[in-house]
């Protein structure tokens, strides 16, 4: 089978295939030479794809993987060994279903001193890949893995976003929502490393997010419980230069408010950290999308706090006169005060409420008015 490979590929190329398999396989004496070996590999594999197909067949996956994981290889010949499976791996399925069988995912663990390099980063995108296929990829050493890169403190955006890459591709199979959910992914994507990072980070965690608590209530629940999904969810939508985040966050909203568990919990608390206001916003400034759900979470809002003081029709300061200066008078002139504020915040949301309707409505209706203005007349 080897011969066969080596023939297909061109008598030059099949001499060189030849060469970097025998030094593969023979292990070179230097990190310098292993390094060189390896990148002879990813040459040939960059030429063109007749070759990048016959490569596995010769039998250089195994030795790229083990020299991937020997941490006596040094540094060097490491990442060229990674770079090389990159290159092996990229847009050809058979190469990465033989990069999996020969246990990339299983030495994983023995890898977390190269969880920055971006280049390992991009070959586990690539394999995570496979979760779109009918091949059964295991996610039980590749989650560990991506979660604990993404919760690292000095792991560069570009990493992190290959990372999440990664993720998204198994959040979004069914099959293994589960998994992603019970590996600490909702815990690392909540965490202020990447939703204050930058706007690409902070949409490409919460895209993962929205998968999981699309599928998964045990997903919806854990983020309701999240003591930092508040914070996250509110600065998410006040990221008025992403429309994504935006979004993202106000599905996410919408998703575990009525998901159960602690969802209203979680509405009071982003109602405590300025939900409100930044709502708001995105109604009149989102996207039109953005803008629907903005407009139904401030209806939420609207009517919990009507159900709290709808008893009260009107300002009502009969406590407060005759004040003798007492604690019960002083207790209940502050407590008419809140009423009255309550009341002064129900007659604003009601009023921003009718804007954003409208704004809404009026978007809804220009778009209606393209669509049919686009339409060819009939001849």
């Amino acid at each position: 089978m080897g011969e066969v490979a080596a023939t297909t590929a061109g008598d030059g190329d099949g001499a060189a295939m030849r060469r970097a398999v025998r030094r593969l396989s023979l292990g070179a004496a230097s990190e310098v030479e292993r390094a060189e070996a390896a990148g002879e590999v990813g040459r040939l594999a960059r030429s063109d794809e007749r070759t990048k197909r016959a490569l596995p067949e010769l039998g250089v996956v195994p030795p790229l993987v083990s020299m991937l994981a020997d941490a006596g290889a040094g540094a060097g010949a490491r990442l060229a060994a990674a770079r090389a499976l990159l290159e092996l791996a990229r847009g050809t399925h058979r190469n990465k279903v033989h990069i999996v069988k020969a246990g990339l995912l299983k030495k994983l663990p023995k890898l977390m001193d190269l969880s920055t390099s971006h280049d390992l980063a991009l070959l586990l995108l690539s394999v995570s890949s496979l979760a779109n296929t009918d091949f059964p990829l295991s996610t039980a050493d590749l989650l560990p893995f991506l979660v604990a890169t993404l919760g690292a403190a000095d792991v560069p955006a570009d990493t992190r976003l290959a990372c999440l890459a990664a993720l998204r591709n198994l959040s979004a199979k069914l099959e293994h929502v589960r998994a992603v959910v019970t590996s600490g992914a909702v815990r690392a994507l909540l965490a202020p490393s990447l939703m204050e990072h930058t706007e690409t980070t902070a949409e490409a965690a919460l895209a993962v997010l929205a998968d999981v608590a699309a599928a998964s209530a045990a997903g919806r629940r854990e983020m309701a419980e999240d003591e930092e999904a508040p914070r996250a969810l509110v600065e998410a939508m006040a990221r008025h230069e992403s429309a994504g985040c935006q979004e993202h966050a106000t599905y996410l909203v919408m998703a575990l408010a009525h998901g159960g568990g602690g969802g209203r919990a979680l509405l009071r608390r982003m109602r405590q950290l300025g939900a409100v206001q930044a709502l708001l916003e995105v109604s009149l400034l989102g996207s039109p999308l953005a803008r629907s759900r903005a407009a139904k979470i401030l209806q939420w809002f609207k009517d919990d706090g009507q159900d709290r003081i709808r008893a009260h029709s009107g300002p009502r300061m009969e406590a407060c006169h005759g004040n003798d200066g007492g604690a019960d008078g002083t207790k209940a002139c502050r407590s008419a005060v809140d009423r009255i504020v309550k009341q002064s915040l129900d007659m604003n949301m009601r009023s921003i409420m009718r804007r954003a309707t409208a704004s809404v409505d009026m978007t809804n209706a220009k778009q209606l008015v393209a669509s049919s203005s686009s339409k060819s007349l009939p001849c």
